[in-house]
């Protein structure tokens, strides 16, 4: 072989080499500087991690049965308390759930900055979503109607005045709502939901938005709240809130959801929890169908 032409030909394929090389960095600096990973690609999933640790960390407010509450055994339990450990046992049966209990205000926080991984339901505000990511799919179809110490027919206009006083959970939907439906009435906010009921049982404000499953287990401790108009006011769409970009999560808990709506279990559990008081005390509820549509059960 001429060593001439060797030599040459080895000195143009180091040519090349550097230049393809040279060409590469150069393309993947041009498209790192258009598609910038985010700090939630780079972090590791709420699910994996929870498989790795064997622990999830799960925000929640227990002062809300039948919905959130801890029960006589000193444990949470709940419907959404319920799913939960159902869910977690899908992924697998040896990750440890850890509660935290905190007041609703919280919990979004306490998402967002990595301090718990994921939290019981919330309604999907559009200004939440900013915040982190829900489920795809509906946990539950929530009625919210104005209840006060006596039923009465009022009419917007006569709830839309400075002289009318709601009284709301501090941070809730219920709380928006109220500003954006009567937004001449006054509000009054309080850290938990039986705050804002005693306000309107002691007369200081007129009306409080509730959710069916509050006002059914008001009833069942006596407390003798009315409802005020023929119907609901509106209905909350609630479901599980998760960090930002966590697509695996979504992914699993949207179907998770999804699966079991199809399949009448959040139905039968809701009902268990919520639905058959409900129905005993004379109120239609909203279950979550197949498809994570809205399914209604009569009184």
């Amino acid at each position: 072989m001429d060593t001439k032409q060797d030599n040459g030909m080895q000195a143009n394929r180091r040519s090349l080499l550097t230049a393809g090389l040279f060409a590469g960095g150069a393309a993947a600096v041009a498209l790192g500087a258009t598609t910038p990973v985010s700090a939630q690609d780079a972090k590791e999933s709420v699910l994996d991690k929870a498989i790795r640790t064997k622990k999830i960390v799960v925000a929640a407010s227990l002062k809300y049965p039948p919905n959130l509450y801890i029960n006589d055994k000193g444990e949470p339990d709940g419907y959404e308390i319920a799913l939960i450990r159902q869910m977690i046992k899908d992924i697998s049966p040896d990750i440890q759930i850890e509660f935290a209990d905190m007041d609703f205000g919280q919990m979004f926080a306490a998402v967002e900055s990595g301090r718990a991984d994921i939290m019981t339901t919330g309604t999907i505000l559009p200004s939440r979503s900013l915040r982190g990511w829900f489920a795809g799919c509906a946990v539950t179809f929530q009625p919210v109607y104005v209840v006060g110490r006596q039923a009465a027919d009022l009419t917007f206009d006569e709830m839309n005045t400075s002289d009318f006083k709601f009284a709301a959970l501090q941070g809730s939907s219920q709380e928006a709502k109220i500003r954006s439906l009567y937004p001449k009435a006054t509000v009054s906010v309080f850290p938990d939901q039986t705050g804002a009921i005693g306000e309107v049982m002691s007369g200081r404000a007129n009306a409080t938005l509730q959710s069916l499953f509050t006002i059914v287990n008001t009833k069942k401790q006596g407390v003798d709240l009315a409802i005020i108009g023929k119907g609901p006011a509106y209905v909350d769409h609630n479901t599980f809130f998760m960090p930002t970009g966590d697509m695996k999560m979504y992914m699993f808990v949207t179907n998770w959801l999804l699966f079991n709506a199809a399949g009448g279990i959040l139905n039968s559990v809701f009902r268990e929890y919520v639905g058959k008081d409900a129905i005993a005390a004379g109120l239609p509820y909203l279950a979550v169908g197949p498809g994570g549509s809205p399914l209604r059960v009569e009184a």
